[in-house]
């Protein structure tokens, strides 16, 4: 009797790591997905940090040692201001790994990976025209490309206003969004990733917000996860 083919999600690493180390801190969920045969494939970000590019200082000895894990990769250079942010390379890796590797069922981001996840969700058609939207959107610490406005009101920042916009009436998007950040993350506090629910919400989008306790990590607690592992599978039926 064979086995049916399982079903498949791409996985986007944080700022500071790469797909291995993201495997290995999404552990929880990747476990209760596999015994699902859903499969997460985790792809490296195109950008290879030095440690003048961090937004914070490190020291030598620790910065060593990240090089020598290969954990000095991100998606995109970290800037306070959005609109000098540029996610095209990202844009470029994931179009070419997609179009050699995919189709992907859905797709699953934490902080930098989250915040490019959740522009992929309408751009994927763009970038891949024979790739069919995802069916599931997860985001762990996700947020926006965004600023302040002259208001003092937190706006998409202009460069990226159409990213988060249905990109066709006629065909609109599907993809359900799980959206999970930690009560206790200071990286990317919770009210970053509630405007994004926001935004994806007023956008059309299906969005279920979820919160745990913790800070800015994907939840590995099995009871958390048990009911996203549940919405997961029922996206991909």
């Amino acid at each position: 009797m064979s086995t049916a083919a399982p079903k498949r999600i791409l996985c986007l690493h944080g700022f500071l790591q790469n797909g291995k180390m993201f495997s290995e801190k999404s552990s929880g969920i990747r476990k209760l997905l596999k015994k699902e045969n859903i499969q997460l494939d985790y792809l490296d970000g195109p950008i290879t940090l030095a440690q003048k590019d961090l937004p914070f200082v490190i020291d030598d000895e620790k910065w060593e040692a990240i090089v020598e894990q290969g954990t000095n990769k991100a998606w995109f250079y970290h800037f306070d201001e959005s609109h000098k942010i540029d996610i095209q390379p990202a844009l470029d890796l994931v179009q070419k790994y997609i179009n050699e590797n995919g189709p992907y069922d859905g797709i699953l981001g934490f902080s930098q990976g989250a915040g490019l996840s959740a522009v992929l969700v309408n751009k994927i058609k763009e970038l891949c025209p024979s790739h069919p939207y995802f069916k599931i959107c997860v985001l762990f610490s996700g947020y926006t490309f965004s600023e302040k406005n002259e208001k003092d009101e937190v706006v998409i920042t202009e460069k990226y206003v159409d990213a988060y916009k249905m990109p066709n009436k006629e065909d609109p998007v599907t993809t359900e969004i799980i959206s999970v950040h930690g009560s206790s993350d200071n990286a990317v506090p919770g009210v970053r990733s509630e405007f994004l629910n926001k935004i994806m919400t007023e956008n059309g989008h299906s969005v279920k917000s979820l919160v745990h306790e913790g800070g800015h990590v994907v939840v590995n607690k099995k009871d958390f996860l048990r009911p996203i592992v549940e919405d997961i599978k029922k996206a991909l039926e």
